[in-house]
């Protein structure tokens, strides 16, 4: 009697589905026919699998000849040695025709494995807020040094779910300083950088009357049409009639055929991107992710629109417009790839910039702090707040911190007592402050004498209020401001060399920020000093 061994070495010589179905017929007991079946499943399996895989390196082949050709024809173009009738009576238009054909081809391809955007209706693209008429460009930004980058390459971090600019701008800023390029896919997104770089003048065309940078808005057609110029910037619906997906009905005015540039221009309007100032790298890389939907903010999961083809994205795709999958990958470089490939080979000049908090005119900050420790008051307010759920969170999360009360990292501010503008930290923001109660109660154990908090928490009202930086980092909870109180205490100029020394000993990352009489410490993720 044959045995299950037996019967998978006769079919690894001779697999035709004929053969195993013979065998199945032919089966004397259960383990022979599980075992034939088992393996002609397992067959059927690797066949479909290798029918795949062969079907997609020849499509992939077949879309790389397709660009080529595209790219070609887009050269004719720009020396004006366009494929017409008049030109070429026989060939022109069997040509025209097949660049036609080859466009829908990349076109439908892309719709297969490209981005969707993260909303499902033109209401959602026009209920996502453009803050940049509240929030006037930095002016002072203050340069990111070589040895702020982390030493450490960053991998699938968790984002914060919140989608202002002054409450994630650093983010975007360490999530670039700390990612590296996936795999093997450094080679792609060389590829995507030099297929941008050949039509940089096409796309000055657009973005220079409008203000906006060429690689801005390479970034956005390389993710909505894989650089194909057949179809519209806003989505990569086709030319030849308005946008039918979100937003749909654009161009309002479309007679086709019309230009690529004239659509370009529209959808760059369209989403309130001409005429701006600030284009340094945060604000750069929180447009583009506005431009896609801030949906995986939702699920505090990267963008792939910004981070694919990056150690900072995992897994998670909209695989349709508003339609998510926890599993799907995307196929596509991101913008924030493809801007760090054109930055590190010099193609583009960046700002990488945080703000320095300027504070030299702030009177919370210079409050005076020899009256509380000579007085023995609890806090700069000396107010000690009623039963606050803090007060629990505090303890239960830093229950080794000696030198610091809970209530110390609610003072409001003196200002505050006249405009009544601050409040409370939101409990959403809570867990940023610890890692900045770690560093202050390492740099009092060091000092060993009593160190006052001026200003720790400020509300956005509070602190555009008192004129504080559009960013600070007051407003997210991981900032304060502070002095130290006693004999032989020194001045700021030795409260900062001190924290910088802690800084180096690898306890935090942050800004360090000295004045006539205090200092600023914060826990943004990024090193600077001003």
């Amino acid at each position: 009697m044959a045995t299950p061994e037996s019967i998978v070495a006769e079919l690894t010589e001779d697999l035709t589905t004929a053969r195993i179905l013979e065998l199945q017929n032919n089966a004397q007991t259960m383990d022979e026919l599980n075992a034939i079946t088992d393996f002609g499943l397992n067959l059927a399996d690797q066949h479909l699998d290798e029918a795949i895989a062969g079907f997609r390196a020849g499509t992939r082949r077949f879309l790389n000849i397709t660009e080529r050709f595209q790219a070609l024809a887009d050269e004719l173009d720009d020396k004006f040695v366009s494929i017409s009738p008049d030109r070429l009576p026989d060939a022109a238009p069997v040509l025209n025709k097949l660049l036609e054909r080859l466009s829908e081809a990349l076109r439908l391809f892309h719709d297969d494995e490209g981005m969707r955007t993260t909303h499902t209706s033109n209401q959602e693209v026009e209920d996502i807020k453009n803050d940049e008429g509240q929030l006037p460009p930095v002016v002072n930004p203050v340069d990111i040094p070589e040895e702020a980058k982390p030493t450490e390459v960053l991998v699938a971090p968790a984002t914060s779910t919140a989608r202002e600019y002054e409450q994630i701008a650093d983010e975007y800023i360490r999530f670039f300083l700390g990612a590296d390029y996936k795999n093997d896919r450094k080679a792609l997104v060389k590829k995507q950088a030099l297929q941008a770089l050949k039509n940089k003048t096409r796309y000055e065309a657009v973005g220079n009357p409008l203000g906006i940078p060429w690689w801005f808005i390479a970034g956005i057609h390389m993710l909505e049409s894989s650089f194909n110029f057949k179809t519209h910037l806003h989505n990569g619906d086709p030319l030849r009639d308005r946008t039918f997906r979100v937003p749909s009905g654009r161009p309002k005015v479309w007679n086709p055929p019309n230009s690529w540039e004239a659509s370009a221009s529209d959808a760059l309007k369209h989403h309130e991107l001409a005429g701006l100032q600030d284009w340094s790298l945060p604000r750069a890389l929180w447009r583009w992710e506005r431009y896609n939907g801030w949906g995986y903010r939702k699920k505090r999961i990267p963008t792939p629109y910004l981070w694919s083809f990056s150690t900072i994205y995992a897994k998670g795709k909209y695989i349709g417009d508003g339609v998510f999958s926890v599993n799907a990958v995307s196929k596509q470089c991101g913008c924030a790839a493809f801007l760090k490939y054109l930055h590190d080979e010099g193609h583009v000049d960046l700002g990488l910039d945080v703000v320095g908090e300027d504070e030299a005119n702030q009177s919370d900050s210079d409050a005076d702090a020899n009256d509380v420790v000579e007085h023995n008051k609890p806090n700069i307010d000396n107010n000690v707040p009623p039963a606050h759920p803090f007060q629990a969170y505090f303890e239960e999360k830093l229950p080794d911190v000696q030198h610091f009360k809970w209530h110390e990292f609610l003072v409001k501010g003196g200002a505050h007592a006249t405009n009544g503008l601050n409040t409370d930290p939101p409990q959403e923001l809570w867990e940023n402050v610890l890692p900045l109660v770690r560093v202050l109660e390492e740099f009092r154990e060091q000092v060993g004498l009593p160190v006052v908090l001026t200003s720790v928490y400020r509300s956005p009202k509070y602190n555009s209020a008192i004129g504080g930086a559009t960013r600070s980092q007051h407003m997210a909870f991981t900032a304060a401001d502070f002095k130290v109180v006693g004999a032989g205490a020194g001045g700021p100029a030795q409260w900062a060399d001190r924290m910088r020394q802690i800084r180096s000993s690898g306890l935090f990352e942050g800004g360090i920020g000295k004045y006539a009489t205090f200092v600023h410490v914060d826990v943004r993720g990024t090193r600077a000093d001003w």
